[in-house]
Formats: C-alpha cells, sequence, structure tokens
C-alpha cells in the first residue's frame, strides 16, 4: 500500500536543525510569560527577534540531514513558520541546486526578517516546487501555557484576573499586513485566544476588503484554538485559512481545565466544529512544542469526543503546500 504523502505546514525544523537557541528562556512557564510581556512593552513581538547564532559550522549539512529525517518519518513537504536567519534561505537553494533536499520546503519568513519587502519580494523570484516563500509570519499574541494567549475571558487560575497579552491589535496589524498585500505577500498571523483571532481577522478585512478580496488572498491564522462561534462565522465568510496542531487538543487539555476555559469557550479546539462549518483548515506540528512523526497527527485527529473520520484526517495531513 503506497504510504500517504504527508505534509506538515507548520514546523520550526530549520531553527532546530541547526540549533539556533530561541530569545527567551524556556525553562518554565513564568519566564515565557516575562519576556512576552517584555517584548509587548516596547511594542514588538516575538516574529520581529534578531537572527540567533546557529550552533552548528555547516547550516546547509544541518538542514539536509534534518530534512532527510524528515522524510523519512513520511513527510514530504514542510513549512517553515517564521525563518528568522537568512542564511537558512541560502542553505536551502544551494540543497535545491545540488539535489539533496529529501523534502519540498515552504518558508514563511519572520516579520522580523521581513522588514525589506522588497527583500522577500526578491527571494520569491527563486520559488519553485521544491523551494518556495510562503509569505510572512506574524504574531498576535503569546500562548496558553504561561497564560499570555490574548482572551476576552479573564485566565480562572491567574491573580490578579488577567486576559493575557496582544502583541498586535487590529489597527496594527493591519499596517504591518498592507505593504506584504500590495507585494503579494500572503500573511499567516499567530493567534492562539479569541481576542487575537478577532484582531486578525479584523486586519484582513481591513486591508482585503471583506469576502471576495480576502477569500482569493487567503490569508492565514496559526492555531485559532480558543474560538468562538462568531469567530468561526467570520472565518468561513472571509475564506481565511486555520492552521491547526493536532497533538494541542490533548497536550492543552490541562491548561484549558485549570483555566476555566473549558466551558466558557465550548469550541476550544474544535476542528471538527471548523470542518462542519466550512472552514479551509490545513494542519502542522509545531515541531518542536509536539512531535513531527505526522502518524502521531492523524492518531489525534481520529480520536477523542470531537475525533474526525479517518478520511477528512488524512486530507487535512496531505494538503499539498501549494494548496494550503
Amino acid at each position: 500500500m503506497t504510504s500517504p504523502a504527508f505534509v506538515d505546514h507548520h514546523v520550526h525544523l530549520l531553527r532546530v536543525a541547526t540549533r539556533a537557541r530561541p530569545p527567551y528562556d524556556v525553562s518554565t512557564p513564568q519566564t515565557i510569560a516575562a519576556y512576552h510581556r517584555a517584548v509587548a512593552a516596547r511594542g514588538s513581538t516575538p516574529m520581529d527577534a534578531d537572527p540567533e547564532p546557529a550552533g552548528v559550522d555547516d547550516v546547509r549539512a544541518a538542514l539536509r540531514d534534518a530534512l532527510a529525517r524528515a522524510s523519512d518519518l513520511g513527510l514530504v513537504g514542510v513549512t517553515e513558520a517564521g525563518m528568522r536567519d537568512w542564511a537558512h534561505w541560502d542553505a536551502l537553494l544551494a540543497l535545491r541546486e545540488r539535489e539533496e533536499l529529501a523534502v519540498a520546503v515552504r518558508v514563511l519568513v519572520a516579520s522580523g526578517a521581513a522588514r525589506d519587502v522588497a527583500r522577500v519580494v526578491d527571494a520569491s523570484a527563486a520559488n519553485d516546487a521544491r523551494v518556495a516563500i510562503a509569505g510572512v509570519k506574524l504574531y498576535a499574541d503569546g500562548w496558553l501555557g504561561p497564560r499570555t494567549c490574548a482572551c476576552s475571558e479573564a485566565f480562572g487560575d491567574v491573580d490578579p484576573p488577567d486576559t493575557g497579552v496582544l502583541f498586535l491589535d487590529a489597527e496594527a496589524l493591519a499596517r504591518r499586513v498592507e505593504p506584504l498585500a500590495a507585494a503579494g505577500l500572503r500573511p499567516a498571523t499567530h493567534a492562539i485566544g479569541d481576542r487575537a483571532i478577532e484582531s486578525a481577522l479584523d486586519a484582513y478585512e481591513r486591508v482585503y476588503g471583506g469576502q471576495h478580496g480576502c477569500r482569493a488572498a487567503r490569508p492565514r491564522i496559526e492555531h485559532a484554538q480558543l474560538l468562538r462561534r462568531d469567530l468561526v462565522e467570520r472565518i468561513v465568510e472571509l475564506g481565511v485559512v486555520c492552521c491547526i496542531q493536532p497533538c494541542f487538543a490533548a497536550s492543552d487539555a490541562k491548561h484549558v481545565d485549570a483555566t476555566g476555559f473549558r466551558d466558557r469557550y465550548p469550541l476550544a479546539y474544535r476542528w471538527d466544529a471548523l470542518l462542519d462549518a466550512g472552514a479551509r483548515v490545513i494542519a502542522g506540528s509545531d515541531f518542536p512544542i509536539e512531535t513531527l512523526d505526522p502518524h502521531a497527527g492523524l492518531a489525534a485527529l481520529t480520536t477523542g469526543p470531537h475525533a474526525l473520520d479517518e478520511a477528512t484526517a488524512l486530507r487535512l495531513m496531505t494538503v499539498p503546500l501549494d494548496d494550503a
């Protein structure tokens, strides 16, 4: 039987392969939260950070080996969700020239590395079926674990009450998306909490002018975890693509329960509800937060109280890179 052509639409494989250290202390939720709040206080976002120094001597060889391991797991394509270092792009082009790419690679350039929009456009001229710039990664809020995703409801286990960190409201995000849209570059915005998701939808609607323009541009929301019914309806109406992480429903369950969000966000992690409403949905692991093995994602989608049927789950895990 032929193995499925698995595709991972949200990884951090290039950064991990080159052993680049993130610009924050990941040892505890508290240190991550402190980093998020410090970044927000200076009017920035995590995607605006400068490149982290590589921890390897040969970037090309490190990427070649990492992509070969991805192929061994059954992947035929990956999308890097926030490339900060243009040396990674140069290495990918060199691997393509040498015919040493084990899987196809799409790159979302981190907003910090995309400050020079013309550079991103120029790089896109090299796009082909094996390597391509897919757009620009933006960051609207924090994470659920450290209680920094931007919500309309206060976290039930935080004292004093808090609703998270919103790095970019709708107006600020629209200002960032406008030059990207004008250059034909696709935005993909990290948005976990409902307040951040709403900001992303508001920004996309302002920039693309509503349903028809937005649907054609196919802007993305990365994660889309703490959903409300009205947001699901807007996602469908605008034709926004949601990149979800199959394993998060289980791994984040303890946080959803601890925050009291289980009852307040009944559509949280409800990929079935997104699909039933007619949303465009693709899947990514968010490696290294979760395993890169696509079989784990497939299993996560087909188990639990809101499981998808196997054919639907397999479809989400095999959407070709250029169709996402």
